[in-house]
C-alpha cells in the first residue's frame, strides 16, 4: 500500500516501507551523456531523394491499388473511403498535374470505378444481399462519381 494513503499507526507505514525499496533518480538532465545507439538497419539505410512528381504519383497509385483490391472483394465502403482520400491526394498533386497533365492511371480508375458502380447498381438482387453500410456507400459513391 502506498505511504500516502495510510492513516493507521507508524508501525504500518514502517512495515510497508521496509518491503519497498525507494529508487531515487538523479536530478538534472542526464540526456546528453548517454550515447545514441543505432541498429544495423539504420546505419546502412541511405536516403532516397525523389521528385515531388514521383511522390505525388506514388501516393495516387497506392490509393488506386487499394481501390482496385476493394473492388475485387466487393467492399464498397472501402472504395468510398479510398475515393475520398484519392480526391484529397489529387488536390495536393494539382500543381504537378497542371504542369504534366492528368495521368492516364487516374482517368482509368475513374472510368473503371464508374463502370463497377453501374454494374452493382443494375444488379437488383446483389443490392438486396448487400449489408446496410455497403448499400449506403454504393449510393453515396455513385453520386460522388457522377459529380466528379
Amino acid at each position: 500500500m502506498s505511504r500516502f494513503f495510510t492513516t493507521g499507526s507508524d508501525s504500518e507505514s514502517e512495515s510497508s516501507l521496509s518491503g519497498e525499496e525507494l529508487v531515487t533518480k538523479p536530478v538534472g538532465g542526464n540526456y546528453g551523456k548517454q550515447p545514441l545507439l543505432l541498429s544495423e538497419d539504420e546505419e546502412d539505410t541511405k536516403r532516397v531523394v525523389r521528385s515531388a512528381k514521383d511522390k505525388r504519383f506514388e501516393e495516387l497509385t497506392n490509393l488506386i491499388r487499394t481501390i482496385r483490391n476493394a473492388m475485387k472483394i466487393r467492399d464498397v465502403t472501402k472504395c468510398l473511403e479510398e475515393f475520398e482520400l484519392l480526391g484529397k491526394a489529387y488536390g495536393k498533386a494539382k500543381s504537378i498535374v497542371d504542369k504534366e497533365g492528368v495521368p492516364r492511371f487516374y482517368i482509368r480508375i475513374l472510368a473503371d470505378l464508374e463502370d463497377y458502380l453501374n454494374e452493382l447498381w443494375e444488379d437488383k438482387e446483389g443490392k438486396k444481399k448487400m449489408n446496410k453500410n455497403n448499400a449506403k456507400a454504393l449510393s453515396t459513391l455513385r453520386q460522388k462519381i457522377r459529380k466528379y
